[in-house]
């Protein structure tokens, strides 16, 4: 179990008497913006307390990593620091924090492959390409690995796209656009985010994995069966189809909209929390053999009730797409975007001309593109309405 508690007034001054000897705070390095270390949120964030989780190691240690204090100050300096906090106070620091500076090459002079473009057969993976140690790091190794291998083999490369995995947003960011800090990977970076889920990661990615000899003909061959079940079952549901209000009155379920035009299907109506497989077996008999599964239940009822999300989705994406000219005026205040501080910040520095300069902004997301172009439109009717009664008759 975790437990939390936070920074104080005296923990505050024994970072502020000591920041001297603190060379990260020194060189005004760029550290990760989404971890910050206790130095900068202190600087930043002035007289007020900042949480700290404290999450044991494991099951059988005492060892507790207090997240939410990463520091470079000396380690006697931590001690102090640790034990003036509450809960802490006969704590023993077994490794005191650390920083790791270092650079990074300009990953837009890499393949998406991670191969390098100027020397042949040299492949550059995690903090070299401007990205954070983590999971990002961990990621490109693998890309960078199992691409080494198949250009030994002179093998075609291993590549994931935007729309099949977050790995694939990660690394057509960092070739295409660069960046000038730590890269972490969100989900609103992905313009089709609501299909990167866990639940369908073996229908995006399973067959290419097993192309270039990641995945075993026994899992390949176990999830090709998985996803003939799939599709049939799919197809069996939308093919029974009749008007909501008739489906209304077979279920009794009193949610189903009986003004909508058109009729719906049983995969359309999966989409409601209370409409499961079982339930629809009493209206659609043919539909009893899918009970058992209970995983392909499952995987059904996720598909039907992301539909109707993603093809919102794909309207707004496509709304940005078809307003890349629209210019955006000198004066708008991007500090009323309902966005991270990153995108807010990034917008105000570099002050873009039309939604298509700013959708090229590195680390501006495709959501914040969404918001972006809505203000836009509602700060040009607000605009437009002020300058017409301006010119009404008295």
């Amino acid at each position: 179990m975790c437990h939390l508690t936070h920074t104080n007034s005296t923990v505050d001054k024994i970072i502020l008497d000591n920041l001297h000897l603190d060379r990260h705070v020194q060189e005004e390095t760029t550290g990760p913006r989404y971890c910050p270390s206790i130095e900068s949120k202190v600087l930043r964030f002035p007289k007020r307390p900042h949480q700290i989780w404290l999450e044991p190691e494991g099951l059988d240690t005492p060892v507790v990593y207090p997240n939410g204090i990463s520091c470079t100050l000396p380690a006697e300096v931590q001690v102090d620091m640790v034990r003036q906090i509450r809960g802490l106070e006969r704590a023993e620091v077994m490794q005191p924090g650390y920083g790791v500076e270092y650079d990074y090459m300009d990953p837009r002079q890499l393949k998406a492959s991670l191969e390098t473009n100027r020397i042949k057969n040299l492949f550059f993976a995690g903090q070299i390409n401007g990205t954070t140690g983590y999971e990002e790091a961990a990621a490109q190794g693998l890309i960078a690995g199992i691409n080494a291998v198949l250009k030994a083999q002179d093998r075609p490369a291993f590549t994931v796209s935007r729309t099949e995995g977050y790995i694939g947003v990660l690394i057509d960011d960092l070739t295409t656009q660069g960046t000038n800090e730590p890269y972490r990977m969100f989900t609103s970076r992905a313009e089709f985010r609501l299909s990167l889920r866990p639940d369908n990661a073996d229908e995006r990615l399973t067959e290419k994995g097993h192309q270039a000899g990641c995945v075993s003909h026994y899992r390949y061959h176990t999830f090709m069966d998985i996803k003939h079940s799939l599709d049939r079952s799919l197809q069996l549901l939308k093919s029974f189809s009749q008007s909501s209000a008739k489906w209304k009155r077979q279920l009794k379920y009193d949610l189903l909209s009986e003004t909508k035009s058109g009729t719906q299907s049983a995969f359309d109506l999966l989409k409601y929390p209370d409409i499961t497989i079982s339930r629809l077996v009493d209206v659609v008999p043919e539909l009893r053999h899918l009970v058992p599964n209970r995983q392909l239940c499952n995987r059904l009822k996720i598909e039907a009730t992301y539909a109707c999300m993603m093809k919102k989705q794909e309207q707004e994406i496509q709304e940005v797409r078809r307003d890349e000219a629209m210019a955006l005026p000198d004066n708008l205040d991007y500090t009323q975007l309902h966005v991270s501080t990153e995108v807010i910040e990034k917008l105000a520095l570099t002050r873009p001309q039309t939604i298509g300069a700013a959708s090229r902004i590195p680390g501006i997301t495709p959501a914040a593109m969404v918001q972006l172009l809505r203000y836009v439109k509602h700060f040009k009717r607000q605009k437009h309405g002020s300058e017409t009664q301006e010119l009404s008759p008295a």
